[in-house]
């Protein structure tokens, strides 16, 4: 018998031949199928395996392409983002504007205004056109966290299936969807920590996923997030991050308190674990130093996607005073409105190590990792195109020198 991901509509299991890829051998039946199954083109479980029948035939007559799993997306969050062609935080979308007390769902805080500078500080910068110049094809691969990556592009740290994407996908599968497809990609994804889920559901998913991936916890208890290290640790992840901007969230009830951190607390989690151990949140020279002298790995500059703390600065207006503070210490990521490859750049021009995608995958990661995968393939085609226009033959190459500032 036959059966169909009813996630993609595209793969179709059958019991006589099995599936070389999964290590299903012809007979096996869809009950026997362990439970660690994942889809190969969505990665979404064997629940969403359905019998073959009219009714649920594959799509092939559609083409598979990225406005595809953006159109079902906007479909599946109808209501509460709009998946419009800019995500800006413009005031007139969906998402925008005061939700008093309401979940924000993609939004960001207060009247959104924080989002909103994220865009127009990014945009305000503009790559200069450079092309006489003996031609090579961008060298564009990176390490990070003693992990080679083939761009540096990661996916930022998501949650909140139920309170920010409409309840339209499991929080298990959103983990699962932005590992694997980080992963399928080249790269590594990184997975939060939700008020309506365990702690560590993030951690154990990244363990099930052989530890390629990267948990991000709130600022917990510091005794709760010692023993969320030590999970971690167990399970051979590759970093633990730390959301100190989550201190602010307004997902966490006072039943699960979030709190700042002091400089000795961030110094005592650093060293509670082998693994290298990075705090996200920072937006200021000052900030950013302490997390130097605490021995973390590296420094994520983010102001949680405006989310947190309404008018407030743009990442990119602060970002080259925290490069030029701590660069070459330890490594730099940051994100902000990134969305595309000439994004990528401005924001490594701009300091940054690595660059984060968030909402954007956050757009088609309900569809499952293979359009995470296909949206970081995009980026990554960008990314080389924007450095070969610019006359960046490395990343290092990609300084300031190759922005031009506008006033917004």
């Amino acid at each position: 018998m036959k059966y169909l991901c009813m996630n993609c509509k595209i793969f179709i299991y059958d019991e006589d031949v099995g599936e070389p890829r999964l290590n299903l051998l012809p007979g096996t039946k869809v009950e026997d199928i362990p439970d660690s199954y994942r889809c190969p083109v969505c990665g979404f479980p064997k629940s969403y395996l359905k019998p073959l029948d009219e009714t649920s035939t594959p799509e092939k007559d559609e083409i598979k392409d990225l406005n595809y799993y953006r159109n079902r997306s906007r479909e599946m969050l109808g209501g509460l983002c709009g998946v419009y062609p800019v995500c800006n935080g413009d005031p007139d979308h969906l998402c925008m504007g005061q939700k008093y007390g309401a979940p924000i769902g993609l939004g960001g805080a207060g009247q959104g205004k924080t989002f909103e500078a994220n865009y127009k500080a990014l945009q305000q910068y503009r790559l200069k056109m450079r092309v006489i110049k003996k031609h090579h094809d961008p060298e564009i691969s990176t390490k990070i966290f003693g992990k080679k990556i083939i761009a540096p592009i990661m996916g930022a740290p998501l949650s909140g299936a139920k309170l920010s994407l409409n309840d339209a996908i499991s929080e298990e599968d959103l983990y699962w969807a932005l590992l694997k497809g980080a992963q399928d990609f080249g790269s590594i994804g990184m997975v939060g920590n939700t008020s309506t889920s365990p702690d560590e559901l993030g951690a154990h998913i990244v363990g099930k996923n052989k530890g390629w991936g990267i948990p991000v916890f709130k600022p917990h208890p510091q005794k709760r997030l010692i023993e969320l290290f030590k999970i971690a640790e167990k399970l051979d992840v590759i970093a633990i991050g730390v959301d100190l901007d989550g201190s602010g969230s307004t997902y966490w009830t006072p039943e699960k308190n979030v709190y700042r951190k002091s400089e000795n607390e961030l110094q005592e989690l650093v060293d509670c674990t082998k693994k290298p151990v990075f705090f996200k949140g920072i937006m200021s020279p000052e900030d950013a130093v302490k997390v130097v002298d605490s021995g973390a790995s590296a420094c994520y500059v983010s102001n949680h996607g405006g989310r947190v703390l309404d008018s407030g600065q743009g990442v990119a207006d602060v970002l080259p005073d925290i490069a030029e503070e701590i660069s070459g210490k330890i490594p730099i990521l940051a994100d902000g409105t990134v969305r595309t490859g000439f994004d990528v750049l401005k924001v490594i021009a701009l300091g940054a190590d690595v660059a984060l995608i968030g909402r954007s995958l956050a757009h088609v990661l309900i569809s499952g990792g293979v359009a995470v995968q296909m949206y970081l393939d995009y980026v990554r085609d960008d990314l080389r195109r924007a450095m070969i226009l610019t006359g960046c033959n490395t990343l290092k190459d990609a300084t300031m020198n190759i922005l031009t500032k506008q006033n917004y």
